[in-house]
């Protein structure tokens, strides 16, 4: 290298010495004049678009900022309204007075504020006193999140489906469930003793008439809002209820609290710029994600345009000065071009492989010569090049093929794709450290094939296989990305729930249950209808270890079994414990 970079520097010697004043000036003002030009253009393109981006890219996450505001105020001022109703003064003789009366005064306060699809009172003991439209009057509402949390404290509670109220409250027009923010108030006497609590349900449809008037006064932003819960699920949007982010990505948005980034979605970029939400005054708030987004080529569509008008004026001055340039160095390149021509010869499908000798100028001499030998070089590197390079992509993509089967053959069932046990463990074990250490929560399912030998003895070994793989496709389809299912063997299945809480479970579980009872297996001309038996567990603080769960699982399993089969049985860990003692 070091002898090429000293011929090369020879050789521009020599021609300095062949060249005129007049030649070299015009050549160095044409070089000069397309750098500087090129650099000028494409660096003002550079920071027109950057600016013209940061405005765009401000004016969609000004968008996501108010309606995130917006819905903390929102929460924030009827959580207040429910704090001032239960101290109002008037208010301290009714609690414990005729309900009649009570429920007029709350169903006044419904009125009042029409947001609330359902108030009510319930008494410490759970009992709902009184409410708006008599509904659950009487009935023990003492198991419910809100009530619990509102016997301590002031509480807010995320969005969720209605499960007491589902079957009183009128059918929705769109035939949805209906979908309520819960805010409870303890309720005290002037001793600061407590009478109860004061709940009431947020119908969720105005957040939908909170985005709609947001996507309306944006600005001119045209985004599309979402609202996505702090767990990464969307609450309000585009593939409602499904897990939008998680992990790592989920983590960096919260943390970031707000910003813009960009992702693909059906093939499409789009600008995507959040807000999480982090209360206002005495609501803490529930840590709800607002995103604002925008496809990216529409978005930065003004940002593009600017630079290629700037781009493009630039193209049109360097052109200006190649012209010049060109004009000034044909008397220059006239002498070469004949070389020129025969060394683009070479390399073609057909054609010499060596440069001719050229004549004409001691220069043209000197570099036919150089070029000559150079070639004769590169020919003998490129063939031991091209040989090694063939060797080692040989190799390499053997021993990437050999080590992606084995850790396939390693980590999952030959038969269903599923995890085996060894992988399924190992992330269980991980999952149970996660539980202990952050006081989370997460469920087993352990999942039988009822009367698999039957099916086996009646349509043959390949229909219970049929079967498996059947169970195997239903299971991957009903749990969440987060979730892992495996076959520990034979007909037996588990699952792994992460983030759930006990009614979820159960309801997941029994959908489980109910879709594999639902399918049909067909081999041959046989129609074979499958039923499984489901036992639950969920993890205990005292567990051991995930081998804990998953007997106790088990455990829950042949009760199913024994009691019927077809069903889903919840093992508690106290039963188990109660189960060990006797």
């Amino acid at each position: 290298m070091r002898a090429l970079l000293q011929q090369v520097t020879n050789r521009l010697h020599a021609i300095e010495n062949h060249l005129t004043v007049r030649t070299q000036i015009a050549a160095a003002v044409a070089v000069m004049s397309i750098v500087l030009v090129g650099t000028l253009a494409a660096g003002a393109a550079l920071i027109s678009y950057r600016n013209t981006a940061a405005l765009i890219e401000n004016s969609l996450t000004g968008t996501a900022s108010t309606a995130s505001g917006r819905l903390d105020r929102f929460m924030a001022t009827r959580q207040q309204e429910m704090k001032l109703f239960a101290e109002l003064q008037p208010m301290q003789t009714q609690w414990q007075g005729d309900p009649a009366a009570l429920r007029s005064s709350l169903e006044d306060f419904q009125r009042s504020f029409s947001e609330f699809a359902w108030i009510g009172f319930a008494d410490a003991d759970g009992r709902v006193v009184a409410s708006s439209g008599g509904l659950l009057e009487g009935k023990s509402v003492a198991a419910r999140p809100w009530f619990k949390q509102g016997l301590d404290r002031m509480a807010v509670g995320d969005v969720h489906e209605a499960v007491m109220l589902s079957s009183l409250l009128a059918q929705r027009a769109n035939n949805e469930p209906y979908r309520f923010v819960d805010i409870a108030v303890p309720v005290r006497d002037t001793n600061g003793d407590l009478l109860g609590v004061l709940g009431g349900h947020l119908n969720w449809d105005w957040a939908a008439n909170l985005i709609r008037d947001v996507e309306a006064n944006d600005g001119n932003a045209d985004a599309t809002l979402s609202i996505l819960s702090k767990g990464g699920m969307v609450l309000l949007g585009a593939n409602k209820e499904a897990i939008r982010y998680g992990g790592d990505e989920l983590a960096r948005i919260v943390k970031a609290g707000a910003g813009t980034f960009r992702e693909t979605e059906n093939g499409q970029q789009m600008l995507i710029a959040f807000h999480v939400g982090k209360g206002h005054r005495d609501y803490q708030g529930l840590n709800w994600i607002v995103t604002a987004s925008r496809p990216a080529s529409v978005a930065l569509a003004a940002a593009i345009s600017s630079a290629q008008a700037i781009l493009a004026i630039g193209a049109a001055t360097a052109l200006l000065a190649l012209s010049l340039a060109v004009l000034v160095s044909r008397r220059i390149a006239a002498p070469i071009i004949a070389f020129t021509r025969e060394a683009d010869r070479i390399g073609r499908a057909h054609g010499p492989t060596m440069l001719a000798r050229q004549s004409g100028s001691a220069e043209v001499v000197q570099l036919s010569r150089a070029l000559r030998s150079l070639l004769r070089r590169i020919g003998l590197a490129e063939e031991r090049t091209k040989e090694a390079e063939l060797r080692a992509t040989e190799n390499a993509t053997q021993l990437q093929e050999d080590m992606l089967k084995l850790r396939r053959l390693a980590d999952t069932d030959f038969m269903t794709g599923l995890m085996n046990r060894r992988s399924f463990l190992a992330v269980a074990d991980d999952a149970v450290a996660y539980c202990r250490r952050y006081d989370r929560n997460m469920a087993t399912l352990m999942i039988d094939i009822d009367n698999f030998k039957r099916i086996n003895d009646s349509h043959g070994h390949a229909a219970g296989d049929e079967s498996i793989k059947r169970i195997a496709e239903i299971l991957s389809q009903s749990i969440r990305t987060t979730d892992k299912a495996a076959r520990f063997g034979g007909e037996e299945f588990v699952v792994l729930l992460r983030e759930i809480d006990q009614e979820t479970a159960v309801l997941l579980a029994e959908r489980i249950r109910t879709s594999i009872e639902g399918a049909r297996v067909t081999y041959g001309n046989a129609v074979i209808p499958i039923t499984v038996s489901v036992g639950l567990a969920l993890f205990d603080q005292n567990d051991r270890d995930v081998q804990d769960v998953i007997e106790r699982a088990d455990q829950g399993l042949y009760v199913a079994k024994t009691n019927g089969r077809n069903r889903t049985f919840l093992m508690q860990a106290e039963d188990e414990r109660a189960a060990r003692a006797a």
